[in-house]
């Protein structure tokens, strides 16, 4: 069967744009921390001033110099990190550049930046999850796997992994064949972290262990019924005070213009994110006792919620001081994950064992 060459092929794995993203919210976060901590230094002397725009560019170049250099995954990992920092330092300035007084503490900077990063998260996870890898794709991505095989860094779990792409490649691609036979055949090296990754086997055992306690329930139940109970409090007390302003009462309006600066559709939207955030909650709450996946999507589903529609307005309200908020909810957002991802593989140990991609033919 003859396919048309794609020329945009999408990586099987790609998850080092999370690592790129986060590499630069936390680049912003540690220059705004040392920036206030240091009374705001300037790098120069002589009317000259290096603004850490440079060092931004400077970051993204070397990251750049390092893709076209290099192959190696670990070499990806590196560009990840040293690009997502020179962005994040590249758009820390942003304020400079979109006032006429070049302001760098131009207030609505980090509502502008907050939604620039969800924009590109949102973007970058669309483009790798709309629909599934194609046979083609899925082939592509196992030669970039055999890379490995021939350096000798191939781990067990790559083999896995290029034994399940090559099953979902064409059968009939002459190099179907001789590329399973090679990954089968291949002595696997041990894995980078092998110790760490040891620790994380036996946490998803202690993780077995504590999720059929019912106290597990209980305390997990408690964290999100408070969260849920903040979330339906704050929209409730936006709420009131919307309807208190649209009657006219004095008081009312003016607590309104002290609390946001973004407006009553702001307001609005607020409100209704908390509702909908206290909602999924309650829902989540009610489902632990028969599905924790259904659970934990639902309690993810409200943390976004709150990430993507509250949060923007609130760092458009106090600045960058919003982002304790935001650094609570990306925790509560990484334990769910965990917790779904460790379901997961409970649920794929108790299912029967599926055939690894033909890998037997």
């Amino acid at each position: 069967m003859n396919i048309a060459p794609r020329h945009l092929v999408r990586a099987a794995d790609a998850d080092l744009l999370d690592t790129f993203l986060v590499s630069a919210v936390a680049t912003v976060v540690i220059i705004r921390i040392f920036l206030e901590a240091t009374g705001y230094p300037q790098l120069g002397g002589g009317g000259l001033h290096i603004a850490h725009v440079l060092w931004g560019g400077l970051g993204m170049l070397v990251a750049i110099a390092l893709l076209l250099l290099y192959l190696s995954s670990t070499t990806r990992l590196i560009a990840a990190v040293v690009g997502g920092a020179g962005f994040g330092a590249f758009v820390d300035e942003l304020g400079k550049f979109v006032t006429s007084d070049n302001d760098y503490f131009f207030r609505p900077t980090a509502a502008i930046l907050y939604a620039l990063f969800v924009i590109l998260f949102l973007a970058t996870r669309e483009v790798r999850r709309f629909r599934g890898l194609s046979p083609e794709e899925s082939l592509v991505n196992a030669v970039e796997l055999a890379e490995k095989l021939a350096m000798g860094t191939l781990t067990a779990d790559d083999r896995d992994h290029a034994l399940r792409l090559l099953a979902a490649a064409d059968q009939g691609h002459p190099l179907v064949a001789p590329l399973r036979a090679s990954f089968l055949v291949a002595e696997p090296a041990l894995a980078p972290f092998a110790r760490l990754r040891g620790m994380g086997s036996a946490g998803g055992r202690t993780y077995e262990a504590i999720v059929s306690s019912r106290w597990f329930r209980r305390i997990l139940a408690g964290i999100f019924i408070l969260a849920g109970v903040a979330f339906v409090l704050t929209a409730v007390s936006t709420a009131a005070l919307l309807g208190g302003a649209f009657f006219g009462v004095l008081d009312a309006q003016i607590a309104l213009e002290e609390e946001t600066s973004g407006g009553t559709i702001a307001s609005v939207i607020q409100a209704i994110a908390g509702l909908v955030a206290g909602v999924l909650i309650v829902r989540g709450v009610f489902l632990l006792r028969r599905s924790r996946v259904r659970a934990y999507r639902a309690f993810e589903l409200a943390i976004l919620v709150d990430l993507l529609l509250a949060q923007p307005f609130a760092f458009l309200d106090v600045g960058f001081g919003a982002a304790i908020d935001v650094f609570i909810d990306l925790a509560l957002l990484a334990t769910l994950r965990y917790l779904q991802t460790q379901e997961h593989r409970l649920l794929a140990l108790s299912a029967p064992p599926p055939e690894l991609a033909r890998s037997a033919t």
